[in-house]
């Protein structure tokens, strides 16, 4: 269907070239053992499940296929996203008309894009938040 999509890369350069740094795991029982407690920080804020999903398995040539087809989705690309113009250029009458009234998906918020094995997929900030089992709340400093 629609998803099964194909896109060439975002960046162009050879693929071969990306080193990807996985993160270290972080011992907090170690830290403790060398006078630095501070597991209890990490967990009042949070961030416990993601130190904890540093544990699991790092898939390298699925992430740098990520990148080299990720794009920022923010309000400046939805408004220049080509299908919009093309609409809009075929039938002028939907000029100064929203998105959804178009016929597009309504921009709600920034947004990774990429598509990955023919899928369109999509990563926001509240992904994010659910994955790490926090609230999808903040301030911006």
């Amino acid at each position: 269907g629609k998803s099964l999509i194909y896109t060439g890369d975002v960046m162009q350069f050879n693929i071969g070239l990306i080193k990807l740094r996985s993160e270290k795991m972080v011992d907090f029982e170690s830290l403790k053992v060398n006078g630095s407690d501070i597991e209890e920080l990490f967990t009042n804020q949070g961030w416990k499940r993601y130190f904890d999903m540093l544990n699991g398995p790092i898939y390298t040539n699925m992430v740098k296929e990520l990148w080299m087809k990720a794009r920022v989705f923010d309000n400046a690309a939805a408004r220049k996203e080509e299908e919009e113009e093309e609409l809009i250029n075929n039938d002028p009458s939907l000029k100064g008309k929203s998105r959804e009234e178009i016929g597009l998906s309504d921009f709600k918020e920034t947004a990774i894009r990429f598509v990955l094995a023919r899928l369109d997929i999509t990563i926001s900030r509240a992904h994010f938040a659910k994955l790490l089992d926090v609230k999808d709340q903040g301030k911006r400093i």
